[in-house]
């Protein structure tokens, strides 16, 4: 049976397995990678900005060429929180080189494992599967020019569907199944990196205290989505109420209907019709 890996102290248990990093970051990145060490919960020096940013799971390439981040986002992050610890790593790495030069390159995976909420700037939610962000340059005709390799990758298990790549597939669907079908997940088991990612994700081989900490997780986690439904429910009603209004004001401009044909359309009191006509004036 599969921890569920929407779980921090899981996802943990199973990604600071330089192994499965490795794999991981590989196929996600399409790049080769080679790294010792992975580190959890990886503190950034506060030189670079007012905020200290922290990062989930971080590791440094070998040839010193490759700084790879993974960040686990179980609930609703903002976009603008994404791109400051992309920015930031990319601002850190400066420190060590000479000038203004980038000695080595910024890669941050995303992976989000709740709803992803977020929307374009003119409130189109949005729904994709894997979004990609670059800091290259593109010309009028939108031609974009290669002038680093820095890029941040943003996966929602949401939206996973035929489409997505297969190298990509086969990691969310470990992450989605480890959620949803813990039991008799639907994995694929061929593929040696998941088979040993699998392995590790096994309930029966987490120590007491792993299994302490995941509770206290799962804990806050209901806390926070019990905030987020509350808040959402309370904009809803805000949001239908002022549409409601809206409409008895516009009704009683048009003079045709009376208030209490107002009233009954949009089922309100005829006192609460009367007190918009009453603001309106």
């Amino acid at each position: 049976m599969l921890a569920n890996l929407d779980n921090e102290v899981h996802f943990r248990n199973v990604f600071t397995d330089t192994e499965v990093f490795t794999a991981f970051a590989e196929d996600i990145l399409n790049i080769e990678i080679n790294v010792d060490v992975v580190e959890s919960r990886y503190l950034a020096l506060n030189r670079i900005g007012a905020i200290k940013f922290r990062t989930d799971f971080w590791a440094k390439d070998n040839n010193s060429l490759t700084v790879v981040e993974i960040r686990l986002v179980d609930y609703d992050f903002s976009c603008d929180r994404f791109v400051r610890n992309f920015s930031g790593n990319i601002i850190d790495i400066q420190r060590s080189s000479r000038d203004y030069s980038f000695d080595k390159n910024v890669y941050v995976i995303v992976v989000v494992t709740a709803a992803y909420r977020i929307s374009e700037l003119n409130g189109k939610p949005i729904k994709d599967d894997v979004l990609l962000t670059h800091i290259n340059p593109s010309n009028l005709q939108g031609v974009e020019r290669k002038m680093t390799k820095h890029q941040m990758i943003i996966l929602n298990t949401t939206y996973v569907d035929e489409n997505t790549p297969e190298s990509i597939k086969d990691w969310l669907d470990l992450i989605i199944e480890s959620m949803n079908n813990p039991e008799n997940p639907k994995i694929n088991l061929q593929k040696p990196s998941i088979a040993k990612a699998a392995k590790l994700a096994e309930k029966n081989l987490l120590t007491p205290e792993q299994m302490a900490d995941a509770k206290i997780e799962e804990m806050w986690k209901k806390t926070i989505a019990i905030v987020a439904d509350t808040t959402r429910e309370e904009t809803e009603k805000k949001t239908k109420k002022d549409t409601i209004d809206a409409s008895i004001k516009s009704a009683l401009q048009q003079g045709i209907l009376s208030p209490a044909n107002i009233a009954e359309l949009f089922k309100v009191s005829v006192d609460y019709v009367e007190k918009i006509r009453a603001e309106g004036e």
